[in-house]
């Protein structure tokens, strides 16, 4: 089985104000390359952005080696960002994805490997915090093709798996972070 990972980082920072959050220097470095770095890390069999192109982004993605798949429409939201990277992987012929989101700078890469591990046997691999089902996220066959189907600004919870198998990994409270506003990046 064939596993990339797939990065969303197409977020217009409507809540952020008028800067690019995931371009913004976070202790040291843009945010982005936070989960960039702990992706690269991680055994993915290759590794791909959703962002649109030409964008700062896009260059940042390919100087860390990622393949930048363009999100011409960002506007759409996260679930037609999502829909399109999964359609875009399916034709690269893979059967797997894990799914991160450019804006969780915390996420690290021996949490990605557990998750790998643990999603053996498994259709769907969710991350778990406070109860919710959220990226990182794992999906293999016929759950990376529903991924194809999402529009609009819900991501995969709003899919039904049910007939899939689908297990989940607890994610430990200081990486679930993730950064919306000016006011979460200049708290953290």
């Amino acid at each position: 089985m064939s596993m990339a990972c797939l990065v969303l980082a197409s977020g217009l920072s409507r809540r952020f104000g008028h800067n690019d959050k995931l371009l913004a220097e976070f202790k040291g470095q843009a945010l982005l390359a936070y989960c960039l770095n702990a992706a690269k890390a991680a055994p993915f069999d290759d590794y791909f952005v959703v962002t649109p192109d030409p964008d700062p982004r896009a260059i940042l993605a390919r100087n860390h080696g990622f393949n930048v798949i363009n999100n011409p429409n960002p506007e759409f939201g996260q679930g037609a960002s999502l829909a399109l990277g999964a359609g875009k992987l399916i034709e690269k012929g893979f059967d797997a994805t894990c799914i991160l989101l450019g804006d969780m700078p915390f996420i690290t890469s021996q949490f990605l490997k557990k998750l790998i591990a643990a999603s053996e046997g498994q259709e769907v691999m969710f991350s778990r915090h406070a109860g919710r089902f959220m990226p990182p996220a794992i999906f293999k066959s016929d759950a990376l093709h529903k991924l194809t189907t999402l529009t609009g600004d819900q991501g995969a919870r709003a899919l039904d798996f049910s007939g899939c198998q689908l297990e989940h990994l607890n994610l430990p409270p200081e990486l679930a972070i993730d950064i919306d506003s000016a006011r979460d990046f200049d708290r953290l």
